[in-house]
């Protein structure tokens, strides 16, 4: 008996036809607002060396990489001690738009506004909208140092989301520089600055009581304390003497979106790489964000390089796709679609040179659909419902002698016969 499994592993999916006419149109809609925006399109690897992956930036996300073994004598040589991998699955699409950018960045514009659609890969535990192989949907700007290009990134993210008719979705801010101004203040060392911020940006997932009492385990009750004031709460403390020039960069930062932009004290965001400005996209439909980013000004610096200013924010693909699911906003497809039937292998030509006639036309999104084999008619109008199909076309010798076809709306069973000019008039 064969036991080989039939589903993909936990965390990892297939898709539908329905599905992936979702997916392709989402992605779209991004890319053609992304491009409205001056982004133009790049593709990285998907497999990087685990130096690029490794060292620098990835933060926790770092433990949670795909690797890759050596092969062949590489792989034997290093079983008797050392690495075993020396590539990975890459965990996000930041990272290897540094290493483009550091190995490209003479021939690019400059600044430099980019956008990479595709998949990443973590390995953790899969949960509703959290999976391990899963897309991501950046926008980024390289070279700029102003905060014009935190609200470029912002904005055409937003209007991405208005596009796709998701609404309710609110931008958190923060800056990363003044967490560590607040963490100096209060005195936290410096070797445990990082975990108080992986701390810290737990608090949405525990109890708020539990998340101090590891603070507090971790660097003292006094610097608890007066973290307390400053970084653990949701509104900005613009008493403190701590924060001012970021908060006033943020404060111009929301008003240049439109207000719908706060200010979170506590939004950490993961990654080690960022500098400045981080932000985050949420939905009611979800405890956490549905996307983010932030300024990552000296990650070149990995690649041996000169810092050069950068920021970028991407979209969560699916928890995005989810939303548009439970928000019924999953039933666009792409324009109109139709299946051509096969009435006999006489007119098999006919039927061809008919469809290649309708998708000569040019209409937008118009999908021209021959029935894949032969057989009754009926059986042909049940593919064609199942596949999606708007409208069936019949060409039996009767139509064929008068140059007409027969078209059946697939929804309501009306059927009309029509010349090629009549049925093209009624495509466009």
């Amino acid at each position: 008996m064969n036991n080989i499994p039939t589903t993909p592993p936990s965390g990892f999916r297939d898709f539908t036809p329905a599905d992936c006419v979702l997916r392709a149109e989402a992605i779209e809609t991004i890319s053609r607002v992304y491009r409205s925006f001056g982004f133009s399109q790049i593709a990285t690897s998907a497999v990087e060396d685990l130096a690029v992956l490794l060292g620098k930036g990835g933060g926790e996300n770092e433990k949670l990489i795909f690797k890759i073994l050596k092969r062949g004598d590489k792989l034997e040589e290093a079983k008797a001690g050392g690495e075993l991998a020396d590539m990975g699955l890459r965990f996000d699409l930041t990272l290897p738009l540094a290493r483009y950018y550091s190995k490209y960045g003479s021939t690019l514009p400059h600044p430099f506004k980019a956008f990479n659609i595709g998949p990443v890969w973590r390995a953790e535990r899969a949960q509703k909208g959290r999976y391990r192989e899963f897309y991501q949907c950046d926008a980024d700007i390289v070279g700029a140092d102003s905060w014009t290009a935190e609200v470029d990134v912002i904005s055409a993210i937003l209007s991405a989301f208005k596009e796709l008719g998701v609404n309710g979705v609110e931008v958190v801010l923060n800056d990363r520089s003044f967490v560590y101004d607040a963490l100096a203040a209060a005195a936290v060392p410096d070797d445990k600055r990082i975990a108080a911020c992986v701390i810290i940006d737990k608090q949405d997932k525990m109890p708020r009581e539990k998340m101090l009492a590891e603070l507090e385990d971790l660097i003292g009750k006094e610097s608890t304390e007066k973290l307390s004031q400053t970084l653990l709460t949701t509104t900005p403390n613009r008493d403190s003497a701590v924060g001012k020039e970021q908060f006033a960069r943020l404060d111009a930062i929301s008003a240049a979106t439109g207000g719908k932009a706060r200010i979170d004290p506590s939004l950490m965001r993961g990654f080690d790489y960022y500098t400045s400005t981080v932000f985050e996209f949420r939905h009611p439909k979800f405890s956490g964000s549905i996307g983010g980013g932030g300024r990552y000004d000296k990650l070149t610096e990995k690649f041996g390089g000169q810092p050069v200013p950068a920021c970028g924010g991407s979209i969560g693909f699916e928890r995005l796709l989810l939303i548009l699911q439970e928000e019924g906003l999953a039933a666009a497809k792409f324009g109109k679609r139709i299946c051509v039937t096969v009435f006999d292998e006489t007119l098999r030509a006919r039927t061809l040179a008919l469809a290649a006639r309708l998708r000569g036309l040019g209409i937008a999104g118009l999908l021209v659909d021959v029935y894949p084999g032969a057989g009754k008619l009926k059986a042909q109008f049940k593919y064609a419902d199942t596949t999606g199909a708007d409208f069936a076309l019949v060409m039996g010798p009767d139509e064929a002698a008068a140059n007409k076809v027969n078209r059946k709306i697939l929804k309501t069973g009306e059927e009309a016969a029509m010349t090629f000019e009549q049925l093209e008039k009624s495509l466009s």
